[in-house]
């Protein structure tokens, strides 16, 4: 005591220094009252104690102190009216509107309430019936002119500490009844108008009070839930200041103050029974997590709340849940709610929640190396347990119940939560999410895991990363290491720890980490989900790849920074690369799509991601011939549309195929424009699939161009363009650039015979691979496209003549197509049997012949008029011997033709009967004479035909006959 008095500096530097000798008196006294045991001498004391009110000044905050002292001795009186007498005294000589002296008679009441509890409360009722009616003055003095009356602020915060004090020293035995009546008369709702912070603090404190009562009985196994205990952490929210839809914008150290006491009692509260239900939880979690947000600044108190937040979040999750599942549910809950402030752009807010993170992760660990509640019942916890996080107890469950299995801890979306901060900036918050990752694993390896997926877990393997991980974390807490190595080890560590499943869980969710606010944790995100699909890419399935690739195309569009974004196309690259290309290939297109037909693409802010995606393919050594083969096979694929039964014509596109095309035809112009020389090898070497390609996609998309829909096919010519450019062809570019949107049909054959020749001319060694792929083609459902085919063989045809095993193949299959739906394609097939080169006809003049005499009877006049015309060509090179056969065949069909109303078909038709006159000399030659004399009269009667040209062909007929007749 004379240390206490005469050595005032050491409580000048340290306020808790008076706390301390505080406490020391108080037992001392206690001691000595139970050693001494004389109520006389007791009573004598009492009386000296009161006296010493005399010596204080009511605004003493020393007086606190005695009334503690007075308060620890009237607990071994046993005299009521004495006992009540004092507490008169004490009353009346205690300052209500000093928070200490307010403390410490709210203690000393307590300290009473031990042995004298009814007294206690009556006299408390009596004060809070005073208080009311100078609650109702103060409330009349609003509507008047009189002078305001004095505020009940500080009655009622010292009214709700005595009643809180009481409950905590009072008997346990007794304290349930009384507790019960206090809350159930909803009396604490009336202190919840205070406005001073000190006050809120006190009645904050008194809730707090009243459920430390409710945990120290159980404590001695008087267990009972505390009634309206939800009603209460409404009470305390309120108080505090905060609920789920206020912004954080009073940063007063006076309500920091009250906020810091009042999540404390909100631990308090959420540790007892009842259980927590789920929304007064979500409620809590609400009003509260948003003081991760914070400045740093009053740092003692800022650290001092952030401390009692994390403790109450560690609280909610012991306190929650009946078995494993339940409690890993509730954990997976409380983790999700933190990620915002693990992923913030401000380093102290990624610093608390990362602590945060580590502190609830230990708790749960301790629970599953401790179990749950006997029975699965509700244990209650003292708030020591919480603090230190200890398990509750062992259980007689089996553990299937007891303990959560592996899945249920989500461990792929949690890790990948968790490791960009192992590349943060912040050294601290590096050295935390490493441990957290660490302690994940500790946990998951501790856990029962299921059937289905424990076969693709290596244990020993998993031990061996883990016993890594676990060296990491301890090099990081003693020594300044390499950050660089260290995450790499950390990742190579994670990529064994991981099974399948959560592998693909947390490729799936990698879009918030490859985005995350620091450009460094963002990079080191991306590398490791390279490093994970390099190495556990053959794990992937084909929905797998799907997926990752969504995220990662996710990734790319929400990216803006180019370096961040390449990097993110490199891991897109990585995925196709080490799994199924085509899944991965057929999902940019998919999107690359979308986007064509719902967005300006020329606007979007920072480029058009998927342009980019389609640069790096056409870039990349080994996917730039996939990606072209893939574009390719998507051109060469036929439309699924309306057909029509007789003729083979397709009407038109579905809009979602028509947006695939166009995003098909902007990979092709990316590649062609922007893969420099490995894009350009690439098409080099698939020049003839890609050609080929281009002519029949330019055939279909004028058939489509003929309905108005030209949109499509200036797309295609762009491309076209560009392919004419990578290849070096002008001429075939001029072509294109000419005559490209002409939609008339005979415009559009006529472009793609010029597209054939200029391509023979430039690179003759194509036309044999070019003519394979097209000869395949005429066996299409698009007419269009069988017409293009048709159209460019007619020309390469005049150019095979080095090939003559092609030109052979190319022979078969335009004889076989002369029966075609499509009179152009008719039409065209026959044309190209006449262009046989002429080293070459000789040996095909009769299939030529044979097809030409067929088509003198076609039901189309076009295609009549065609075959007379190559009659006309082939009667030039003919031998007799071919064409005696069928001589008289010839000339009866083209008497049929000569009567036509068309003058271009009749004169054609003249012309040919009289060049059929040079083979009347031959075995036919009688049933020749016989056409002739029969043909005279026609002959005679269109030498005045109206027509120039058909009676200029009568007259060069007429001579042809005069040496035969």
């Amino acid at each position: 005591m004379k240390a206490y008095i005469s050595d005032p500096e050491d409580l000048k530097q340290d306020s808790t220094y008076q706390e301390i000798w505080d406490n020391m008196i108080i037992n001392f006294l206690a001691e000595s009252l139970d050693v001494v045991n004389d109520n006389v001498w007791v009573i004598s004391l009492g009386d000296a104690f009161a006296r010493q009110y005399d010596l204080y000044a009511t605004s003493d905050g020393h007086s606190a102190l005695l009334h503690r002292c007075l308060g620890m001795l009237l607990q071994k009186v046993d005299d009521r009216i004495y006992v009540r007498e004092k507490i008169d005294l004490m009353c009346r000589h205690s300052s209500m509107s000093i928070p200490v002296n307010r403390l410490g008679l709210a203690q000393g009441i307590g300290l009473v309430a031990a042995s004298h509890l009814d007294t206690v409360l009556e006299k408390l009722k009596n004060i809070l019936e005073n208080a009311g009616q100078s609650a109702l003055q103060r409330f009349l003095s609003f509507f008047s002119f009189r002078e305001k009356v004095e505020d009940v602020d500080d009655t009622y915060a010292a009214l709700a500490l005595m009643y809180g004090y009481a409950a905590r020293y009072a008997p346990s035995t007794v304290i349930e009844a009384r507790i019960n009546a206090l809350v159930g008369t909803d009396m604490l709702g009336r202190f919840l108008h205070v406005q001073h912070p000190t006050a809120k603090q006190a009645v904050i404190t008194a809730i707090d009070l009243l459920g430390r009562a409710v945990i120290s009985a159980a404590e001695i196994g008087i267990s009972f839930p505390l009634q309206r205990r939800d009603q209460l952490l409404e009470y305390v929210l309120t108080l505090m200041g905060r609920d789920q839809s206020d912004d954080l914008v009073d940063f007063s150290i006076e309500l920091l103050q009250t906020q810091t006491v009042a999540l404390s009692a909100c631990t308090t509260l959420v540790s007892i029974e009842p259980r927590l239900p789920m929304e007064t939880r979500n409620r809590v979690m609400k009003a509260t997590l948003g003081f991760f947000a914070l400045p740093t600044e009053p740092s003692n108190i800022v650290e001092s709340l952030i401390t009692n937040l994390i403790i109450l979040l560690g609280a909610i999750l012991l306190t929650s849940g009946e078995d494993g599942r339940s409690r890993a549910e509730q954990l997976l809950h409380i983790l999700r709610q933190l990620d915002p402030y693990v992923s913030a752009s401000a380093e102290h807010q990624r610093r608390r929640g990362c602590v945060a993170v580590h502190e609830v992760l230990v708790k749960f660990r301790n629970l599953c190396s401790g179990g749950f509640g006997a029975s699965g019942s509700y244990p209650t916890l003292s708030l020591k347990h919480i603090d230190q996080g200890g398990p509750r107890g062992s259980s007689s469950l089996p553990s299937a119940f007891v303990l959560p299995n592996r899945d249920s801890l989500s461990l792929g979306e949690r890790i990948m939560a968790y490791l960009p901060r192992c590349a943060d900036t912040d050294d601290e918050v590096r050295k935390v999410a490493i441990q957290i990752i660490a302690l994940f694993f500790n946990i998951s390896l501790s856990l029962p895991k299921q059937k289905t997926s424990a076969n693709d877990i290596d244990l020993e393997s998993s031990y061996g990363a883990l016993s890594s991980l676990e060296d990491i974390v301890s090099i990081i807490r003693r020594a300044s290491v390499d950050q660089i190595e260290v995450f790499h080890r950390v990742v190579s560590s994670v990529c064994i720890l991981l099974s399948k499943d959560e592998l693909v869980v947390l490729l799936h969710s990698c879009t918030l980490a490859a985005c995350d606010k620091v450009k460094q944790s963002a990079d080191g995100s991306i590398q490791a989900i390279i490093v994970f699909i390099i190495r556990r890419g053959k794990d992937l399935r084909e929905a797998d790849v799907l997926r990752t690739t969504q995220s990662l195309l996710s990734s790319a569009i929400a990216l803006t920074d180019k370096h961040s974004r390449q990097e993110v196309l490199n891991a897109i690259s990585c995925l196709a690369e080490n799994t199924n290309h085509i899944v991965v290939f057929d999902e940019v297109l998919f999107v690359a799509g979308r986007d064509i037909c719902t967005k300006d693409i020329t606007r979007i802010r920072g480029g058009w991601a998927i342009q980019d995606v389609f640069y790096v393919f056409s870039q990349h050594k080994v996917l730039a011939t996939l990606f072209l083969e893939y574009i390719l096979s998507i051109l060469h694929k036929e439309p699924v549309a309306t057909n029509d039964s007789e003729k083979g014509e397709i009407n038109s596109e579905s809009s979602a195929d028509d947006c695939i095309l166009q995003a098909t035809m902007f990979a092709l112009n990316a590649f062609l424009r922007g893969g420099g020389k490995v894009g350009k090898q690439a098409v080099e070497q698939s020049y003839p699939s890609v050609l080929s390609a281009l002519i029949l996609k330019l055939g279909g998309l004028h058939g489509l161009a003929e309905l108005g829909r030209n949109e499509l096919l200036r797309s295609l010519l762009i491309a076209f363009q560009s392919f004419c450019d990578c290849v070096g062809d002008v001429e075939m570019g001029k072509i294109l650039a000419r005559d490209g949107e002409r939609t008339e049909k005979e415009k559009w054959i006529d472009l793609v015979q010029e597209v054939a020749c200029s391509s023979s001319v430039k690179r003759p060694n194509e036309v044999l691979p070019t003519c394979v792929i097209l000869s395949k083609s005429l066996d299409r459902n698009q007419r269009a496209e069988r017409e293009a085919a048709a159209a460019a063989l007619s020309e390469f045809i005049r150019h095979s003549e080095k090939e003559p095993a092609l030109l052979e193949q190319m022979v078969e299959e335009l004889c076989q197509h002369v029966t075609d739906d499509s009179p152009t394609v008719r039409s065209l097939c026959l044309r190209g049997l006449v262009q046989i080169p002429e080293s070459h006809i000789l040996n095909y003049i009769q299939q030529v012949l044979g097809v030409i005499l067929a088509l003198l009877e076609d039901a189309t006049e076009s295609v009549q008029l065609t075959a007379v015309q190559c009659l006309l060509t082939v009667l030039n090179v003919s031998e007799q011997d071919a064409v005696d056969p069928i001589l008289i065949s010839l000339l009866v069909r083209l008497r049929n033709l000569q009567i036509s109303m068309n003058t271009k078909m009749r004169s054609n038709a003249f012309a040919a009967y009289g060049a059929l006159s040079a083979y009347g000399a031959g075995s036919q030659h009688h049933a020749f004479l016989e056409q002739i004399h029969a043909t005279l009269p026609r002959l005679i009667l269109h030498l005045h035909d109206n027509d120039l040209s058909v009676r200029l062909a009568c007259r060069v007929c007429s001579r042809c006959f005069v040496f035969p007749y």
